[in-house]
């Protein structure tokens, strides 16, 4: 067990589920200061996978969606890994630090992640570790802490002091990523002299940004645009080929984006989980499906969902075109 982790366990009030600190005993009221105040939380969830090599950065570029050419001390990227149809199969953030390039994705998907890309490896100078053991990462959000000064648009990237990289994430409530040696993480959370939140909170947050995240019923069934990658600089139009790219370039070039992400609140008792499908009231045609969700309370939910955007103005449902309805929100990034 980590030191990090073991000391949440023996010193805090932190509440494990599935190897994850849901929340510190009460998550709704965590999930009003996560939205309203600054705030720190253990994303013990995502793991850190090190890409290492003379051909690490070129090999990189020509399987994942962004130019990863771009990736800088000073800026970091959000990035996918698409099949050969242009279908996501993963999301994740690309950073880099001294000689190494790292990507930061659920624990959950890295073994999947990890064998996939050994088989396009071949003979180039590439090698892949999985550092989650080592290296841990904490999520901060608001604006008022002094780890985040200077890191003003999304994607801005700095070095802090105990060999630390913190990583300002994309559009919506001010997100940041704080990622170092376990070692150390004991200290840089003490340091934080903020409420804590769990991840209930965390992924409450993504969602109201738009950020889309893929689990074993949603990876491999959408294009990118349909995702909002675009919209969120996750995808690159100028660079060479990866996988997919042809049917995401025809997309953009000959075609229309049929279907998009959209956020929204839902009654209902219940939270609905990914893949849930979405109809117009009354009609029972199914055109969209819940991406992600999250309770915000005994009644509500919040979820993002990849919809048709025909529809988008219509009067959406969950499940069945009489369940509860959509109340949609609007996205804080703008999309073509």
């Amino acid at each position: 067990m980590s030191e990090f982790v073991d000391f949440l366990k023996r010193d805090t009030s932190a509440s494990f589920t599935d190897d994850r600190v849901a929340h510190f005993g009460n998550p709704e009221r965590e999930i009003e200061t996560a939205l309203a105040n600054v705030s720190k939380c253990p994303l013990l969830s995502l793991g850190v996978v090190s890409f290492t090599g003379t051909d690490a950065r070129s090999f990189m570029n020509g399987q994942f969606t962004t130019d990863c050419t771009g990736i800088m001390p000073r800026h970091s990227q959000f990035s996918a890994w698409c099949d050969p149809k242009g279908r996501v199969l993963y999301i994740f953030t690309l950073y880099i630090d001294g000689d190494r390039l790292y990507a930061i994705l659920p624990k959950a998907q890295i073994d999947s992640f990890m064998r996939r890309l050994n088989l396009y490896i071949l003979r180039a100078d590439v090698e892949l570790g999985n550092l989650s053991d080592a290296l841990i990462v904490i999520g901060l959000s608001g604006t008022s802490s002094p780890d985040t000064t200077g890191l003003d648009e999304p994607w801005d990237t700095a070095q802090r002091p105990g060999a630390t990289r913190i990583i300002r994430q994309g559009a919506g409530p001010p997100r940041f990523m704080i990622v170092g040696p376990d070692g150390s993480a004991r200290e840089r959370w003490a340091a934080l002299e903020i409420p804590a939140v769990g991840e209930i909170a965390w992924k409450t947050l993504e969602i109201f940004g738009g950020v889309p995240r893929l689990d074993e019923r949603t990876s491999g069934r959408f294009l990118p645009q349909q995702l909002n990658l675009d919209a969120l600089n996750a995808l690159s139009f100028s660079k060479g080929c990866y996988p997919g790219q042809e049917i995401i370039a025809r997309l953009k070039y000959r075609g229309a984006v049929k279907k998009r992400l959209l956020i929204a609140t839902v009654a209902s008792p219940t939270e609905p989980v990914s893949g849930t499908p979405i109809q117009i009231n009354g009609s029972g045609r199914t055109v969209g499906h819940v991406l992600n969700a999250q309770r915000l309370d005994a009644g509500r939910s919040a979820l993002s969902a990849v919809v048709e955007v025909d529809a988008t103005v219509a009067d959406l449902h969950i499940e069945k075109s009489k369940g509860p309805a959509l109340r949609r929100i609007d996205l804080p990034y703008a999309v073509d």
